[in-house]
């Protein structure tokens, strides 16, 4: 290939010499690790040593990606700096050849391009005027191409229509050409192309929650990834990677996104979904015999079409909804309310020791006023701890003062007896107050309804309390509670044992956050030190609507103390723009507030095609042709989606019957195979593939509804290349794309 650039001998140069620097550090390092040991100071060496091994045997081939040059303000020095996913420094001279992509000065090669520049270091904010920006795309130790001034701000798409942009070179080559290539099976880094208003986010302050609600294909999941990478690289002497929790909507995605994590350096992180999580909290306040209820089953009841359990539908849709909502945290906070001023009988305390014939007291006014407003910033265990504390030592100050004006010596026996005394009395007075455990008394409250109707607000209406209590009687007299109750229950336990002293995660990201109630997320920032994080999702996506977020307002206003920081990202770097056409018409139906159409970055591709099937087999060979199409084309990810898991299987079946080799994905599955797969649409949200085929595009599987609007946007919006829709005999277009009626082919 010949690359017609005037700076490529140069730069082919440099590169040699880069990677010869590499190798001879990695002919040093596998010396050094020849030898073996038993020492464990030299094993924690050796195995750091390992590490730097790995990644640069990953990064030998390709170095680097990009380079700045930086005129400093104050010196007039020129920098010239080599920006790669690894900090490459020379051994015997210490000069650094490659910069780590997450170091201070790497920000310029992310940043707008403004020529007036700076970026922030630990000694202050260093100014000056970047006079180069070029992207390299580097194979094999070869430059295969150089692009100079990458990296444009977001495309202003007011001002001329996109022909003009590609025309005049608005577009960025370097990212055009990434996005171009086919997508496997993993989660890849975006380091050589992460965009301006992705890398403000990426390098957000460490001690703030950030919340980001980003369309379709807009990079969230990679830019919570990146920003782990950032945080440990930058605070790795106060935060520790093993206290770093990633949390997703299943196992399934957690395995397609864990090969990226070693990458960008960022292992030992710990991962899981929310209800793994809590409920692993949960169970050692469990009962002996209680289970908690398969989390995918209303998921199922709410996807399979089934007219004759709509009334069981509108009940746990009630009963969900009202167990993650603020409605459920104020009861739960009113509930302690009503146990302090309630049920908590206050009297005086009185005790005559009879050594000295005096008496000792407090009155019930003074013990009311200590417990509910001197201890209010306490959990409700660690109020009564404080109190009998503080009540020990008045009565023990009041006996010494006795024991002064009277002249009275006591012995140390004596003493001690005193104070004995005084341990059984507060005993047996604090031991008339109300055991409270967390689980015992959310369920009793689940099951009371006078009590949950005092206690929460009049916006929730008499049927909705009513479907909640007596479908949760039902649940819990089985001896089984849902993952919907995890929240609550731990929420609860922190009113009355708190989360102790230290948050066990330094950084929390939370992915798909729409998908998690405004008390599952509550819950956990009462599990992260400092507020510290991440919560990226759309609300478009929201496919959990019977417990999960139709607004950010209530995180962004109820659950943090200190301000949070709110990013919109509305540009789609997955799909083309005719995709995204399509997929932004279902969404444009719904009018739903907060939620705004995907931008696709300039990036043509084919037509999506509805096609008519005179019936199932008929469909079912079209599809087969063309797969194989797609496949024999160099498509490496092919997604077959149907609403329901019921569908899906037998569908997958269907294929492998006429020869079409494929995998079948259901809930509990864990890895993601790649290739072709079969699979119902609500485990493809935060996936993506080169080709998706959706089955049964009709009125009667996608219903006039949100919940099914928002479902076939999902599935819509996963193709980075091509969109394939079915429709079979007679059925009727879904009304959330009854514009594309005349576009449908027979075939």
């Amino acid at each position: 290939m010949t690359i017609h650039h005037p700076a490529y001998k140069e730069e082919q140069d440099r590169l040699e010499k880069t990677v010869h620097t590499i190798e001879k550090e990695i002919g040093q390092l596998r010396e050094d690790l020849r030898e073996a040991t038993d020492d464990y100071v030299k094993q924690v060496v050796n195995s750091s040593k390992a590490r730097d091994l790995f990644h640069l045997e990953s990064s030998v081939n390709k170095p680097y990606f990009g380079r700045v040059d930086f005129m400093k303000d104050e010196t007039y020095e020129m920098d010239s700096v080599y920006i790669g996913k690894r900090g490459i420094v020379e051994r015997d001279t210490m000069d650094s050849v490659v910069v780590d992509w997450r170091a201070p000065i790497a920000s310029l090669y992310y940043s707008g391009e403004s020529k007036d520049a700076f970026y922030r270091t630990l000694q202050g904010i260093v100014r000056g005027e970047v006079k180069l920006k070029r992207n390299f795309a580097i194979e094999d130790g070869q430059i295969t191409g150089i692009y100079d001034g990458a990296l444009k701000e977001t495309i202003n798409r007011e001002i001329g229509a996109p022909e003009d942009f590609l025309e005049e070179g608005y577009i960025d080559e370097f990212l055009a050409s990434s996005l171009n290539q086919n997508n496997d099976s993993r989660l890849k880094d975006i380091v050589a192309t992460i965009q301006t208003e992705q890398n403000d986010i990426i390098r957000a302050e460490k001690d703030r929650a950030i919340v980001v609600q980003g369309v379709a294909g807009s990079g969230k999941t990679t830019i919570a990834l990146h920003r782990l990478s950032y945080l440990i690289y930058n605070y790795q002497h106060l935060i520790a990677s093993k206290k770093f929790m990633v949390f997703a909507p299943n196992k399934l995605f957690l395995t397609y996104i864990s090969d990226v994590l070693p990458e960008l350096g960022v292992e030992d992180v710990q991962q899981a979904t929310f209800s793994e999580w809590a409920a692993k909290q949960v169970k050692a306040l469990l009962p002996k015999g209680w289970r908690i209820v398969d989390p995918s089953k209303p998921l199922l009841l709410f996807f399979e079409d089934d007219a004759s359990k709509q009334v069981q539908k509108r009940q746990t849709w009630n009963r969900m909804s009202f167990k993650g909502s603020v409605h459920c945290r104020n009861m739960l906070d009113k509930y302690m309310d009503y146990l302090l001023h309630e049920l908590i009988t206050y009297k005086d305390l009185r005790f005559i020791y009879n050594k000295t014939k005096h008496v000792f007291e407090m009155k019930k006014v003074d013990i009311r006023q200590l417990f509910i407003n001197e201890f209010a910033h306490l959990p409700y265990h660690r109020r009564i701890e404080a109190l009998a504390k503080h009540v020990k030592q008045q009565m023990t100050q009041q006996l010494f003062t006795h024991l002064r004006e009277e002249k009275i010596d006591l012995d140390k026996p004596s003493l001690l007896r005193f104070e004995k005394k005084m341990d059984e009395l507060l005993a047996l007075y604090l031991g008339k107050w109300p055991e409270i455990d967390a689980f015992t008394v959310y369920t009793q409250l689940l099951q009371d309804w006078e009590l949950l109707r005092k206690l929460t607000s009049e916006d929730i209406s008499d049927k909705w309390l009513q479907d909640v209590v007596e479908t949760s009687k039902a649940i819990i007299e089985e001896e089984r509670i849902e993952a919907e109750d995890l929240a609550p229950i731990l929420y609860l336990r922190h009113l009355l044992e708190g989360s102790g002293k230290e948050a066990p995660f330094d950084h929390t990201v939370i992915d798909e956050a729409q998908d998690l109630s405004y008390l599952e997320i509550l819950v956990l920032s009462l599990h992260t030190k400092n507020e510290s994080m991440t919560i990226v999702g759309d609300l478009a996506q929201g496919i959990h609507a019977y417990r999960g977020l139709d607004s950010w307002q209530p995180v962004l206003r109820n659950i943090f103390k200190k301000k949070t920081d709110f990013y919109t990202l509305e540009q789609s770097y997955r799909s083309t723009i005719e995709i995204m056409n399509w997929s932004n018409e279902v969404l444009q139906g719904t009018q739903l507030s907060e939620i705004t159409d995907a931008k696709p970055v300039l990036r043509h591709g084919e037509e999506p095609l509805f096609l008519r099937a005179k019936n199932q087999s008929n469909m079912l060979e079209d599809i087969k042709k063309r797969v194989e199409k797609s496949l024999a084309c160099g498509h490496q990810t092919v997604a077959i989606v149907t609403k329901t898991i019921h569908e899906s299987k037998k569908i997958a079946k269907a294929l492998k019957e006429k020869g079409l080799e494929l995998h079948h994905l259901g809930v509990k599955d864990k890895e993601f195979p790649g290739g072709v797969t079969v699979l119902p649409a609500y485990l493809t949200k935060g996936l993506q593939f080169d080709v998706v085929i959706v089955l049964h595009v009709d009125d009667e599987h996608y219903k006039e509804n949100v919940m099914d609007a928002k479902l076939l946007y999902v599935t819509m919006s996963r193709p980075v290349h091509q969109l394939l829709l079915y429709i079979q005999g007679d059925a009727k277009v879904t009304p959330w794309l009854k514009t594309k009626a005349a576009a449908i082919q027979e075939i």
